[in-house]
């Protein structure tokens, strides 16, 4: 992974710990992993960092509630 392609990733977990700050590390990035479709021992920070931006687009388009 890119040097850019890894600040976008630390960025966009980032805004996930904005939207879910009761969610444990592990558990946002078991999430993730689940989003991607992937066990997270496997999922790479591609994956992760497309799941996790697709996510936010999704929950950004349902305009929901930010879970505390």
């Amino acid at each position: 992974m890119s040097k850019q392609k890894s600040s976008e990733l630390l960025e966009t977990l980032a805004e996930l710990r904005r939207r879910y700050p009761a969610w444990r590390f592990g558990q946002m990035m078991e999430n993730i992993a689940g989003w991607a479709d992937q066990d997270v021992w496997d999922v790479s920070d591609d994956a992760l960092l497309e799941a996790a931006r697709v996510h936010l687009g999704a929950a950004a388009n349902r305009k929901e509630e930010v879970c505390v």
